[in-house]
């Protein structure tokens, strides 16, 4: 059928135009859309765009009911800091005796951090990110839209190689006999915000010459280098920062391609495929150093941790700490031994009490505390480990007189935590040795009720010897409250233990170890079994729930010593999959945390939120805000935390998940999140 264009504003008809405005946009993510308008009219008796006149006599061509984008996909390409000629768009109009008709409408583009697009519906390339986005068009109340897809090509050839040889890897000669990638995994699901990875390989020479690749949809970076033994290289961020533009770049596969010249002969690549996670990790994670005898804290995507604590007189050491999940407070033990508490505000440091100070004397020094559970507004604490009893103390932040107690119908509790929805506490029940040593624990859960100070339904869900497993402690809430993290091991002490993590519901069924947060399949039989402590992140980012353990494993050509007596314990993260299958390992491979210091023994990783952000402060996601919202201001062209604006976007509040914008996505913790398919 041949395409006509339909005339428009001719004065003989009087028909009216629409407004015409300038490409606009902004930062990434903004929901202001680039947009263009132009002059349109549908010829038909009810006349143009907001006009009058008779068109459909002059045109014989009938009203328009549906409109199309042409093309309705395209691709642009950025090579360097070279921007592609804009890719011309049109929108194709068919009226009701199926003529079609090119129009001209209001344009929009849901991704002006990667494009923008005129009032005539060219689309540029910005140049900033690569991605995905959505171009619309639309026209007197019909819509239509077509797929845009930008790509960011940057190639690193500091060391200027002659062609011939750039060529070779191009022509490999066979698999590589000996080249192995120790680090990244395999499968490993990476979140945004962090600092990049650093890949580390064993099998080359110290003349070797290295092709590296990352590709994904929507970004591609190729470098050549050298790498003598231990061989490692790390991403660029000078001239660009290539981590932070790969993974903003890109939401879904990246494949990750090491391949190896002799001098005689280049081999195939040896290739991983990672996941980039479209959301920039949350919170804070809170860790024990305990070479230093300090809690600090790792905001992630720091480069190093923060020494923070302001230790009230007479505490030396500072361990053993839990942080509300709203990150308001943080609660922790002094000294050792009978292990007092006090608490802290994470963002000043300040210590705000100590219960030293109220029960200082010998015969009751403190309040014995060892491990804490805090609420998850941090108004009460729970504690008494350490006292050796059948029976955990309730307290108020602020006073350690007690309000009622948890009492185990055998043994002892140890290592309770809370629920991120307030309304239960898990904890060991150790039935031999003593607070900080046994070899024999159940995993219990009680419901608590903060109104009235009670505890109930107290029931064992994990035996202790059951699968073969004599301790079950140290467990951890997820963000939505009905699953839970913790450590099976033969022993309650992490050093040198034989430790894995492992999930269940918080009923106790549907049990799973986690093999790839552990490592199984990807380290020695023994260094799989070397993982502890697990901590949830209390909200959801990018489709996945985060967990963060310590572990005592090799990194990579990094910690190489598998002695269980000296080997170094570190913080890795692991992404969860919130909706996989039951009896379905639903983790992924371990991460190191990057910014942690390798000569440190770091432990405990206590992973909150930061406190809630005021009303006009910059913010990422709703659970930054007090409000819990975070919405576009145009004056500030930024997001910042106000007030709701319609649905809730991912990240923001809500009740159910009606409230969330995203169809599929679910309301978690409070917050509407898209879970990963």
């Amino acid at each position: 059928m041949k395409l006509r264009r339909l005339l428009v504003a001719l004065p003989l008809l009087s028909l009216a135009c629409g407004d015409s405005g300038d490409s606009t946009g902004s930062g990434a993510g903004t929901p202001t859309a680039a947009t263009g308008t132009g002059a349109a009219s549908t010829g038909t008796d009810s006349g143009g765009a907001g006009g009058a006149g008779g068109s459909t006599g002059a045109f014989m061509q009938g009203e328009v009911v549906s409109i199309a984008i042409d093309p309705p996909a395209a691709t642009l390409v950025v090579e360097g800091d070279t921007l592609p000629a804009p890719t011309n768009f049109r929108i194709v109009g068919t009226t009701t005796t199926n003529a079609q008709v090119e129009l001209s409408g209001t344009w929009f583009f849901d991704r002006p951090d990667v494009a923008t697009v005129s009032n005539a519906g060219a689309v540029s390339a910005t140049g900033l990110l690569g991605g995905k986005g959505v171009l619309q068009a639309e026209f007197n109340g019909l819509k239509a839209t077509a797929d845009v897809t930008v790509k960011l090509k940057l190639v690193d050839d500091s060391l200027a190689l002659d062609p011939g040889t750039k060529a070779l890897f191009d022509t490999p000669a066979g698999p590589d006999p000996s080249l192995n990638v120790l680090y990244p995994y395999d499968k490993t699901v990476f979140p945004r915000g962090l600092l990049g990875p650093e890949l580390q390989w064993s099998g080359g020479n110290a003349n070797d010459l290295y092709r590296i690749q990352f590709t994904s949809e929507t970004f591609e970076f190729v470098t050549w280098t050298t790498a003598a033994p231990p061989s490692r290289y790390a991403f660029p961020v000078l001239p660009k920062d290539v981590w932070r533009l790969l993974t903003n770049s890109t939401a879904g596969a990246v494949e990750a391609r090491v391949q190896r010249y002799d001098g005689t002969v280049a081999y195939e690549p040896k290739l991983e495929t990672w996941t980039i996670a479209p959301a920039n990790l949350a919170g804070t994670i809170y860790y024990w150093e305990i070479n230093q005898g300090n809690v600090v804290r790792l905001k992630p995507g720091q480069e190093a941790p923060e020494n923070f604590l302001q230790k009230p007189p007479g505490v030396t050491c500072v361990a053993c700490h839990s942080v509300s999940a709203d990150g308001g407070s943080l609660v922790a033990s002094f000294n050792g031994g009978y292990s007092p508490w006090g608490t802290f505000e994470p963002t000043s440091g300040t210590s705000t009490y100590s219960s030293i100070t109220q029960y200082p004397t010998p015969t009751n020094p403190g309040r014995a505390s060892g491990f804490q559970a805090i609420s998850p507004n941090g108004s009460h604490i729970l504690y008494g480990q350490s006292q050796g009893s059948a029976t955990l103390t309730l307290s108020a932040n602020n006073d350690a007189s007690s309000l009622t107690g948890l009492t185990t119908p055998v043994g002892a509790p140890v290592h309770p935590t809370w629920s991120v929805d307030g309304k239960q506490v898990a904890y060991g029940v150790r039935t031999n040795g003593n607070w900080l040593d046994f070899t024999s624990a159940a995993l219990f859960v009680a419901d608590v009720d903060l109104n009235v100070a009670a505890f109930g339904n107290q029931v064992e869900i994990v035996a202790a010897g059951s699968d073969g497993y004599a301790v079950n402690t140290y467990p951890s809430y997820s963000p939505d409250s009905k699953w839970i993290a913790f450590q099976r091991s033969n022993q309650a002490r992490t050093r040198g233990a034989l430790g894995e993590v492992w999930l269940t519901r918080n009923d106790g069924s549907a049990r799973v170890r986690l093999d790839a947060t552990n490592g199984t399949g990807l380290l020695s039989a023994v260094q799989a079994q070397a993982t502890y402590q697990p901590t949830f992140l209390p909200v959801a980012v990018g489709g996945y729930f985060w967990l963060v353990a310590e572990s005592e494993r090799v990194y990579g050509n990094r910690l190489t010593d598998e002695n269980p007596n000296t080997r170094r314990k570190q913080l890795w993260v692991s992404a969860i999959d919130p909706n996989a299958p039951a009896g379905v390992d639903p983790s992924h491979p371990s991460f190191w945390l990057p910014g942690q210091e390798l000569t440190n023994q770091n432990m405990r990783g206590a992973w909150s939120l930061d406190p809630c952000k005021g009303a006009g402060e910059s913010c990422e996601a709703g659970f930054e805000c007090c409000e819990g919202y975070c919405v576009y201001d145009p004056n500030q062209m930024d997001y910042v935390c106000g007030e709701q604006q319609g649905c809730s976007p991912d990240g923001s509040a809500c009740q159910t998940a009606a409230d969330c914008c995203d169809p599929n996505a679910e309301c978690i913790n409070g917050f509407c999140s898209a879970v990963a398919q």
